[in-house]
């Protein structure tokens, strides 16, 4: 499996330190695990253990990247992912806004890309992401009609979400497989890669949630509006952001 290393690394755009280290990190991952499975990650993430949390780090991000990779490509029949452990500083993070710029830098991970910056963006739920159909989003005028338990509301996009959207919408869903929209357990793996390739492996689609709301509380909105915005009923959810 060695030679899906390079077919891994070769798209990425990184300098030759950063090529070496991801090269070394995965050869030294599949000589230790041998055959891919539950138990043998295990005993991999377990000898992890005694080295600097930086390291750690470093090394189970490339790994989680890798067997994205793997699974994508039929290499592996079982989608795999190793946590990465928090240190205390950013644990103290939560409740705090974040710099999530480079979600609008390119990835390896399209769809869980657009994923991440619609929640980002516009707080919308996994569920309601891949209930969007390409009908309900029009582009001339920057909105998308979002459906929530029988209930419609319009969302305002950004220009840039909008130029994304537009790449993408192709089918009858935004996000679908032979006419028929992808399961939440899809959604959750794409946004777990995408998230791991850009080190936010901690995040999830709750955290990214959060994140949208902290974002409209700096813009001075009210909790009545960004309710409204999210499609909730109250702000009794909300009111831990008084």
């Amino acid at each position: 499996m060695k030679e899906a290393i390079e077919q891994f690394i070769q798209p990425k755009q990184l300098s030759k330190n950063s090529r070496l280290a991801y090269t070394y990190d995965l050869e030294q991952f599949l000589e230790q695990v041998g055959t891919i499975n539950d138990t043998s990650l295990r005993l991999y993430q377990s000898s992890l253990q005694p080295l600097k949390l930086s390291v750690q780090k470093r090394k189970l991000s490339a790994v989680n990247q890798f067997l994205y990779f793997l699974y994508n490509q039929k290499y592996i029949e079982h989608y795999y992912k190793l946590s990465i452990p928090k240190d205390q500083k950013e644990s103290s993070s939560q409740g705090s806004l974040l710099d999530l710029s480079a979600f609008w830098q390119e990835s390896q991970v399209p769809q869980g890309r657009l994923i991440a910056l619609l929640i980002l963006e516009n707080g919308l739920l996994p569920s309601e992401i891949l209930s969007i159909k390409v009908t309900d989003i029009q582009f001339d005028f920057q909105i998308l009609s979002v459906e929530k338990a029988g209930q419609k509301r319009i969302v305002q996009l950004s220009s840039k979400l909008t130029e994304e959207l537009s790449r993408m919408a192709s089918g009858t869903y935004l996000f679908e497989k032979k006419g028929k929209p992808y399961s939440r357990q899809w959604a959750f793996r794409q946004l777990e890669a995408f998230l791991s390739e850009k080190g936010q492996a901690g995040l999830s689609a709750q955290s990214l949630r959060e994140q949208y709301i902290l974002r409209q509380l700096k813009d001075k909105r009210s909790l009545h509006d960004i309710a409204r915005d999210l499609g909730l009923k109250s702000i009794t959810t909300l009111e831990k952001y008084r």
